[in-house]
Parts: structure tokens; C-alpha cells; sequence
């Protein structure tokens, strides 16, 4: 039986599906399982403890795709397909398009270039999740002409080789997802368990082959939406409506019992702003101004200093610094102007997020004077790295130097 659990607030629904597990938890029901994002597997497993007490190790467990298949192995008394790396997949598709040399025309100028082989790998990481095999690509190609046919032709030529290699050693680690399908196939760990699955907004064609699986088998299977009904139109829900409406037909498909549950969102003073925040123009609502301040500003440098200024008054009225997260829709334009500021106002913050690690200064420095020694020493890769902060001269040496070259 399947049951989707619909609803705009994804509090109100991961609330829904936690009370449902805790009542399975006190009457004593075995084999449950929460499928969750790997990123908030933590996080739900201290929510699931606070909601069920004590004894939930016993009967319910958090998963994601990935521990799921561990844990499928260790049930079946096998080992977990073990996966190469980013460098040993890279070192098997520069193998596949060495191989395939002779055969490649329009790559075959840059199969041996490492920015390419990435380019290859995302390639295949798409196609796999996907489920596109090199013989799709081939259909493909014959239904085109021209440059565009031949790429593709290549490309399934060189997909294919790279499989080939996968089959020997270590495994692609894209091909995890539909190892775990064939597992399920060759036992019953997925007719002893009820399944609940929460916080995604759509699945890859893999995982949603592997729930097509387990709602043909699965005794009971609890999917959370967020969304306002199955093929939502608004431009907030329409991935996770066409998601819901995708999961409803895989039902009707193996006759599958079905039901939608439609969870009402949970009242708070922002709950007018949240109705109408990506569903186009902002409308103004009437809200308790000690909850929700909208400010405008005509630059990013006046928004950094406003919430500068706006955390350094909190502090002062008794706040915290930890109190405080400051989000931004792109964190590139803010970095540098939050460093600045935030260290003027002697605000203590932590900055998250990812940063290309060519771009940090030790990691430039080692790269000039690497391009400087294979460049014949030009004066630019030598002042680059002479200006550095690992320069062998000092500050006014350099400039001494600048001004006579």
C-alpha cells in the first residue's frame, strides 16, 4: 500500500510521518525504515530518537539510498560493491578513450586532457542516473545527423568502454543505486519492512526504480511531499508535484492500493509570507513587526552593514552571537564584504560554504612559481608569486624591483 503525504509545510509533513513511526515504535512493530537525504540522515536520526523514546533502535532505523545498500549487503552475506575514487575513475576513462583512439574523431584531440575526462565523468554520472545506456545513445544518434550524431556515437562508444573496465576491480560508484536493485530482487528484506520516505523533492530515475520496487513489494510505504497537490502547477511545488504525480502512477501501474493524505500547514506569524514568497510577487501581509522586519538596500555592501548593525544592537539588548545566521541567495558577492565588515564591527561569525580551492592563496602561490619555472621566468608569472605572501623578498625589494622592470 502506498500513501503520500501532501503538503506546502515540510515541518507539518516530517512531523506527520515522525508521529507515524513513534506510534509503530509503542506498539512494538519491527522494520521500519526512514529513507532520508544522505545530508540530513543525522539530524533525522536525533529527531526520530526525541519523537519515539528510547527503544527506537529496536524498531525503526534512518537510512538513505547509500546505507541502504550496506545494509542490504550485510542482510544477504555479501560484501558492499566497492567503488573507485574520483582519481581511479578518472584513470579509467582516460584508459577507455586511449583504447577507443583510433575510433574517435570529433574528441580526439582532447581525450587525454584531465578537464575533459571530468567532463566525461559528470557526462556518465548523468547518463547513469538517468538510466540512459550506450545504446540509447546510439538510437539517438541514428535519429540525427550530422557533428551532433557523430559526438554521440562517440560518446556511447566511450560510455561503453568505460563500463567494460568497471566490470573488472572496483566499480563506478553511480552503478551503487542499481546494485542495490538487483540485491532487493534476490531477497526479501524489502517485503519485511515498511518503508517511510521523507525530505526529497524529486528522485533520480535510480531511486525512483528502486521505490517503484518497493511499492510493488513493500507492505506499507509512506511517501512526504512537499507540495500542494500530486502535478502541481505553482512554481514553487511544480518538481515535487510532478514527483507526486510520477509516484501515484507507478502505483496505478502494479495495481497498487493508494492514498493521498493532504497535511495542513502548521499556523505561524509568518505563515502569509511563506504562502506568497516564491509564488511571484511579494504581496504585503499584516504581521507582527517584532517577527518579520523587510528592508531595501541598493547595494550589497549597505545589506552587509545593515545586518552588522542590526546584530551589534541585538548584543547589546542581551543576544548572543551564536543567536544569529545571516543567509545569502549567492555567497560570492558577500564573502569578501562580510570579512570586511563583520571584522569592523568586531562581530564573531563563522562562514560556510564551498570555495574553489584554486583560489586560495597558498594554492596560487605554489601554481605561479610552477608557471613561472616552465614559462622561462616571464615577468608576469614572476611578479604574481614575487608578491605573494611566501615571496622570497621582502615588501619594498619587490617594489624596487617593479619600478626598474
Amino acid at each position: 500500500m502506498l500513501t503520500l503525504l501532501i503538503g506546502p509545510d515540510w515541518k507539518a509533513n516530517r512531523a506527520c510521518i515522525l508521529q507515524e513511526i513513534s506510534e509503530d515504535v509503542h506498539q512494538r512493530r519491527p522494520g521500519r525504515i526512514l529513507i532520508v537525504p544522505e545530508l540530513i540522515s543525522h539530524d533525522s536520526e536525533r529527531m526520530l530518537c526525541a519523537a519515539a523514546g528510547d527503544t527506537t533502535s529496536r524498531f525503526a532505523e534512518v537510512l538513505s539510498f547509500t546505507r541502504l545498500a550496506h545494509r542490504v549487503a550485510e542482510l544477504i552475506g555479501r560484501n558492499n560493491m566497492e567503488c573507485m575514487d574520483n582519481g581511479g575513475r578518472i584513470v579509467a576513462m582516460a584508459s577507455a578513450t586511449r583504447q577507443l583512439h583510433a575510433q574517435l574523431k570529433s574528441y580526439a584531440s582532447v581525450e587525454s586532457k584531465p578537464e575533459f575526462l571530468m567532463q566525461l565523468i559528470e557526462a556518465v554520472d548523468e547518463f547513469k542516473r538517468c538510466c540512459i545506456t550506450p545504446e540509447d545513445l546510439r538510437l539517438a544518434a541514428e535519429k540525427t545527423e550530422g557533428v551532433f550524431a557523430q559526438k554521440l556515437e562517440e560518446l556511447a562508444l566511450i560510455y561503453d568502454a568505460y563500463n567494460s573496465l568497471c566490470l573488472y576491480g572496483k566499480k563506478d560508484p553511480r552503478d551503487q543505486m542499481t546494485w542495490l536493485l538487483d540485491q532487493l530482487a534476490d531477497c526479501e528484506y524489502a517485503q519485511e519492512h515498511v518503508f517511510y520516505v521523507d525530505g526529497f523533492p524529486d528522485f533520480t530515475r535510480q531511486n525512483m526504480a528502486i521505490l517503484e520496487y518497493i511499492i510493488r513489494v513493500s507492505p506499507k510505504v509512506v511517501i512526504s511531499i512537499n507540495c500542494d497537490k500530486p502535478g502541481s502547477h505553482k512554481m514553487a511545488f511544480e518538481k515535487a508535484g510532478d514527483t507526486a504525480a510520477s509516484l501515484l502512477r507507478l502505483a496505478q501501474k502494479w495495481n497498487v492500493d493508494t492514498t493521498v493524505k493532504y497535511v495542513a500547514s502548521s499556523d505561524t506569524a509568518l505563515t502569509a509570507v511563506c504562502q506568497s514568497l516564491f509564488q511571484g510577487g511579494i504581496q504585503p501581509v499584516n504581521t507582527n513587526s517584532n517577527i518579520l522586519s523587510v528592508y531595501r538596500a541598493d547595494t550589497p555592501y549597505t545589506e552587509v552593514c545593515a545586518a552588522a548593525r542590526k546584530i551589534q544592537s541585538m548584543v547589546y539588548a542581551g543576544a548572543r552571537y551564536r543567536d544569529f545566521s545571516v543567509v545569502c541567495a549567492s555567497l560570492s558577492p558577500y564573502r569578501n564584504l562580510m570579512n570586511m565588515v563583520f571584522n569592523r564591527y568586531h562581530i564573531p561569525f563563522y562562514l560556510s560554504g564551498t570555495e574553489e580551492i584554486l583560489d586560495r592563496p597558498v594554492i596560487q602561490i605554489v601554481l605561479s612559481a610552477l608557471d613561472a619555472a616552465l614559462d622561462g621566468f616571464s615577468q608576469r608569472d614572476m611578479l604574481r608569486y614575487l608578491r605573494s605572501m611566501l615571496s622570497p623578498v621582502s615588501l619594498s625589494e619587490y617594489d624596487k624591483l617593479e619600478n626598474y622592470i
